[in-house]
């Protein structure tokens, strides 16, 4: 569903964010102290034709109380939104990483070449997820480590097969298993990172903080009372709450990312490289 203009506004929000986070808060504060501009001038302007009664003055204040309940009920979903995203990207690191260490603990009991292959290929495949969850602003780089994982798993599902086929015993059965595990939930990763809040859901949520600002200064313009420290401070906390959101929602590029500690305690249990 389009918002005409907004989305104009939204798309520019957007490639600030990707960009630099500080200027995107900084847009989005300017956006809205312009809304709140515009509405007091509006609200001065009517006032100069008639003076409103306070009858209108109450007709005002309560249509402003309900935009911006709606405002912050909007705010809160998509704090929730961006909040469960965030949950199911930790969670599924921790999978990960349990699926990583078993994988290494049955390839251990592989023997041969192939199983101190295996090893050092699980090895080579755990630093590359760390790099993975620790996430780049770079997209090439996101995308090399991506096809890195894509050929490292090829590299494991060919030893172990070949483990499988020259001793087919319940431990070579087991460690295909626990290395099809381990593929399928960096698919569920890669899935987890690239699940983003819905545009839509972001671009109503700054389409209707621009109507409820300007409708708060029209409220102003009217009374002829701006209230500017309250005013700033006001619109500064609800910039920062929708800076968090795009950051949250961000999980390799922004400022609120991941932590690959479960990977990286794995990697610490193969023990010293050999």
């Amino acid at each position: 569903m389009s918002l005409g203009p907004f989305d104009t506004l939204f798309a520019f929000l957007h490639g600030l964010a990707n960009g630099n986070l500080h200027l995107a808060g900084l847009y989005v504060l300017l956006l809205l102290l312009l809304a709140l501009e515009i509405g007091v001038q509006l609200g001065k302007f009517i006032a100069r034709r008639h003076a409103p009664t306070d009858g209108q003055k109450s007709s005002v204040n309560f249509a402003t109380a309900g935009m911006m309940g709606l405002l912050a009920f909007l705010l809160g979903v998509s704090l929730s939104m961006a909040s469960d995203r965030y949950q199911q990207r930790r969670d599924s690191v921790l999978a990960e990483a349990n699926a990583i260490g078993t994988a290494w603990l049955r390839a251990t009991v592989a023997t041969g070449a192939e199983g101190e292959a295996l090893q050092r290929l699980l090895r080579a495949y755990t630093e590359t997820r760390i790099a993975v969850v620790r996430g780049s602003a770079d997209p090439a780089e996101v995308e090399r480590l991506d096809q890195r994982t894509n050929t490292i798993q090829n590299e494991l599902w060919q030893l172990a097969r070949t483990v499988a086929e020259r001793s087919p015993t319940p431990i070579s059965g087991l460690l295909l298993s626990s290395l099809n595990d381990m593929i399928d939930l960096s698919l569920t990763n890669r899935r987890n990172f690239n699940t983003h809040v819905p545009p839509y859901v972001l671009r109503l949520l700054l389409t209707v903080s621009i109507f409820a600002v300007g409708a708060v200064g029209y409220g102003f313009g009217l009374v002829g009372s701006r209230q500017p420290g309250l005013t700033v401070l006001l619109l500064g906390v609800w910039t920062l709450a929708i800076v968090l959101i795009i950051d949250i929602d961000r999980p390799q590029s922004g400022e609120v990312r991941i932590d690959p500690a479960p990977l990286v305690w794995t990697l610490q249990g193969f023990g010293p490289t050999k």
